[in-house]
């Protein structure tokens, strides 16, 4: 896929915006119109004969220009040049995608490429993911021309180096410098925990019962358990909802509800919902269960990746688990991978209901669907735990992100990290290394080369894991199934559990969900199960064990396509 990735988007960039573009990460590029192309520098060499000719009409259509973009492509897309220079970037082709996107026909031009048998041996998947990689592939493509400002009309990102710059003086404001080895942790002082909660915007609230779920057994039948006692509503927010036997087993609990009276709602990410799931789906919808498929019209590249499960605005489930096999562990022959939930009762459940019913009356004003109430019940005291449930949105402050590189300066003994996507991100690489350089434990444990299921992250992840390594940190990686789990510690005393990833699509294009938690005694049981998870894990003890990370592709896809990882 990576392979894909450079032979077609450096392609559509050209070659007098790649110094500019080197140089700050991204953003900072000239905006490219279709008008332009006919001004495009001499650097960039003329492919021979056909690639000067003006585009007809038939480029209009989608199937002719990615007929030719599939040839252009693995043409060159094959060749061994050197990768370093961008020899291979020739005017038709720049053409071609800046006449789609102008007519809004990239997306479709692209999966029209990537569906031609030309490019099946750029496609590093089995034939059962290869239509997965065909969906997705052209939205990031399209997601990453706009993002980096090519577009005329359409902001672009801001750059990593400079948004990097911005969290950590964010986060480095503090009435306290940080604490090394052999002090106490930060998170034991009331004016630092004040300064977590304005960064996160949401305060601790005590009174909560957090019961940790991990994998698919404990968590779906906890589920399960909560769905079929729910008296006034059952209302779910995934990214995916799958076709098998998890699927149909909760699509006939909830219809079940639904016949009993009860309000059941389901929202599903609405890209991801275009490929898998449509059966399901569709049966809710049949039996009269609102189905909601999450879009935002002013950032068409954003997506619903966070889990909630919200019971009568009482009870509630966090994390990294959707709605299929390979979740639940339900099937004995699908996979099953290594995931983690929380469940939870008291304040934050009250509010994980008025998140639910902000995002569903977003989507319900858009697709005629009826509103949920926003008043948030009431609270209620059900345990001794403090915690704060916290939401991010890609068009706003990346706050879940910046409470975990809070938590990271308020350690003094040590950090642990379980994520299934593990990309040093400027400011996370920053935060990590400062504190190994106070004398904090760093402890990751992420997806190994064989174990990953995302191979475009593949190259990028063994770099990063290699970076930290380097640095100091204990990195372990998962072997045999995958690990999709996303929590961390910080001693003893934090623990935060839910749907972010630490790579940068969840910044630019996803909103999230993580539940924050102060609580000795659940984060001892977080850091057990991340002491038994390491201990099935992989120790790295040479970062040559991760691979040839240091490669020209790692270089070009971390420069060009940072964004879409």
């Amino acid at each position: 896929m990576i392979k894909i990735i450079f032979s077609v988007f450096v392609f559509i960039l050209p070659a007098a915006a790649f110094a500019q573009y080197g140089a700050t990460g991204t953003g900072g590029l000239q905006r490219l119109g279709a008008g332009d192309i006919s001004r495009l520098p001499a650097a960039v060499p003329a492919a021979p004969g056909p690639s000067e000719e003006e585009l007809g009409p038939e480029y209009d259509e989608p199937a002719f220009a990615g007929d030719e973009l599939a040839e252009l492509a693995s043409r060159h897309g094959g060749s061994r040049g050197n990768t370093g220079s961008l020899n291979f970037i020739e005017r038709r082709i720049v053409k071609i995608m800046a006449r789609a996107h102008e007519k809004g026909e990239l997306e479709p031009a692209l999966e029209r490429m990537l569906g031609s048998r030309l490019m099946q041996r750029f496609i590093p998947a089995p034939p059962a993911k290869k239509q997965d990689y065909i969906k997705k592939f052209p939205k990031m493509v399209a997601a990453q021309v706009e993002g980096t400002g090519f577009v005329d009309g359409v902001d672009g990102f801001e750059a990593w180096k400079e948004m990097s710059k911005r969290h950590l003086a964010l986060v480095k404001a503090s009435a306290f410098a940080p604490r090394g080895a052999g002090q106490p942790s930060l998170f034991a002082e009331p004016a630092f925990l004040t300064e977590f909660e304005n960064l996160s915007g949401i305060p601790f609230r005590g009174g909560n019962a957090v019961t940790p779920l991990i994998d698919g057994a404990a968590a779906f039948a906890e589920r399960e358990r909560l769905i079929s006692g729910a008296r006034k509503c059952v209302y779910m927010m995934v990214w995916g909802y799958y076709d098998d036997v998890t699927g149909e087993r909760y699509r006939d609990l909830l219809i079940a509800k639904k016949k009993e009276g009860l309000d059941v709602k389901v929202m599903v990410d609405g890209n991801i919902s275009n490929f898998i799931g449509m059966a399901s789906l569709r049966a809710l919808s049949e039996a009269g269960i609102e189905v909601s498929r999450f879009r935002d019209p002013a950032r068409k590249y954003d997506g619903m990746h966070a889990k909630l499960l919200v019971i009568d605005g009482e009870y509630a489930i966090t994390g990294g688990m959707n709605i299929g096999d390979k979740y639940s562990h339900l099937n004995p022959s699908a996979h099953k991978w290594r995931d983690t939930d929380v469940l939870f009762s008291g304040p934050s459940a009250a509010e994980a209901a008025g998140i639910f019913a902000v995002n569903w009356n977003e989507q319900a004003a858009l697709q005629g669907l009826s509103r949920v109430d926003e008043a948030k019940p009431s609270p209620q005291q059900k345990g001794p735990a403090r915690a704060s449930l916290v939401y991010q949105r890609a068009d706003r402050e990346p706050v879940i992100y910046l409470s975990m590189l809070k938590a990271m300066y308020g350690a003094s003994s040590g950090i642990n990290i379980e994520n299934a996507y593990f990309v040093t991100i400027p400011s996370l690489k920053t935060a990590l290394a400062d504190a190994l350089a106070r004398g904090v434990k760093v402890t990751i444990l992420s997806n190994s080369a064989e174990s990953n299921n995302e191979p475009i992250l593949t190259g990028i992840m063994m770099e990063s894991l290699a970076e930290m390594a380097e640095a100091g940190a204990e990195v372990y990686v998962k072997e045999g199934e995958t690990l999709h789990s996303k929590f961390m510690t910080v001693d003893g005393t934090f623990a935060t559990v839910g749907s972010y990833n630490f790579h940068p699509k969840s910044i630019r294009h996803e909103r999230e969900i993580t539940l924050n938690v102060l609580d000795g005694s659940f984060a001892a049981e977080m850091a057990e199960t991340f002491k038994r998870d390491i201990g099935q894990a992989r120790r790295i003890m040479d970062t040559k064990e991760l691979g040839d990370f240091k490669s020209p592709l790692n270089f070009i896809v971390r420069r060009y396509m940072f964004s879409q990882l």
